[in-house]
């Protein structure tokens, strides 16, 4: 397993980025994280190097929406609050789970602090998941 020198947390924000203009690249080779998007102004220049070095880029995935969703509901479970989880199961019927979920925490700023943490440490589990499939490690002090 060969071991890179990641900006993890940078890594992360590409796993949760869910805007669908928003494309990532890994760097095997180096580490760095490349984004594409339509509108960068040097998109050809990216995009050729990509394809140029395509052995050296790992396509980042996005985070899965049934996996975020069964997060959530997981996250739910353990909400004391009856009623707050009364409201908080609204938020599965709507397109934008992740949103209103987080709308409906952010009344109460210690849960939603709690929420971040835990869907940053699901994340978390899941790229190193990834990466270990792609025979990639983390280098040293560099996992947040």
């Amino acid at each position: 397993m060969k071991a890179i020198d990641i900006d993890f947390d940078y890594l992360l924000f590409a796993y949760q980025d869910d805007s669908q203009d928003n494309i990532y690249y890994l760097d095997t080779e180096y580490g760095s994280i490349r984004l594409v998007h339509r509108e960068l102004n040097d998109l050809r220049d990216l995009t050729d190097e990509i394809e140029l070095g395509h052995s050296n880029f790992l396509y980042i995935p996005k985070a899965r929406k049934d996996e975020v969703i069964d997060d959530l509901h997981e996250f739910m479970g353990n909400v004391a609050d009856g009623d707050l989880t009364k409201v908080l199961a609204i938020a599965f019927e709507s397109p934008m789970v992740l949103d209103n979920f987080k709308k409906i925490i952010a009344r109460d700023p210690s849960l939603h602090h709690q929420l971040e943490i835990f869907l940053k440490e699901r994340a978390k589990e899941r790229l190193l998941e990834w990466l270990s499939a792609n025979a990639l490690a983390v280098a040293e002090d560099k996992v947040g």
